[in-house]
């Protein structure tokens, strides 16, 4: 064989060699590409997905912030009721009755801000005077007017329970506390 023939087989066979790794890399290279989408589009879905649970879990929080500012809500508004009934028992202790008018147990008292609910929408807690220790301990004592606590008052009974009560118990009880004072 002579070197230029030699060169003409050398050439066809490194020819042949790489046409057919070429041929593999180029099926090879699609194969990638449709890897590569499915890789990409698992990425995205999953990020979609974290930023639906992300966002989820900010509701759910808000929710549960709102919801607690709410208890609070209610339950320094049942303190303030608390610390008005001290007061009255201290008052009929000290002057052998209970004060004759609202105005008479927030001076006894000495802070007037105990007489609101401290929820944004409450308003000044209502008194019914006329009342005597040794009424039913069911009569309504002081109570708030405005269903503040979702959709319900704070109601001080004469006997130093508190409940929250919805708008028609409530006018029922303070109906029924009136009929007995008459």
């Amino acid at each position: 064989m002579s070197a230029h023939q030699e060169k003409r087989t050398t050439h066809a066979r490194s020819t042949a060699c790489t046409t057919a790794p070429g041929n593999r890399m180029r099926g090879g290279t699609i194969a990638n590409v449709i890897t590569a989408i499915i890789f990409f589009g698992l990425i995205v879905a999953g990020g979609w997905w974290i930023m639906k649970m992300v966002g989820q879990a900010g509701q759910q929080y808000g929710t549960a912030m709102i919801q607690t500012s709410n208890k609070a809500a209610a339950i320094s508004c049942q303190a303030n009721l608390r610390a008005i009934g001290q007061n009255v028992q201290m008052y009929a202790i000290s002057n052998g009755s209970f004060p004759a008018s609202q105005q008479e147990l927030m001076d006894w008292s000495g802070n007037s801000r105990l007489f609101r609910c401290p929820d944004p929408n409450g308003a000044e807690y209502v008194y019914i005077p006329g009342q005597r220790p040794d009424m039913p301990p069911t009569n309504v004592l002081l109570y708030e007017p405005v269903p503040v606590h979702s959709g319900r008052c704070n109601v001080l009974f004469l006997g130093g329970q508190i409940d929250l009560l919805a708008p028609a118990e409530l006018d029922a009880a303070v109906q029924a506390t009136q009929a007995r004072l008459r």
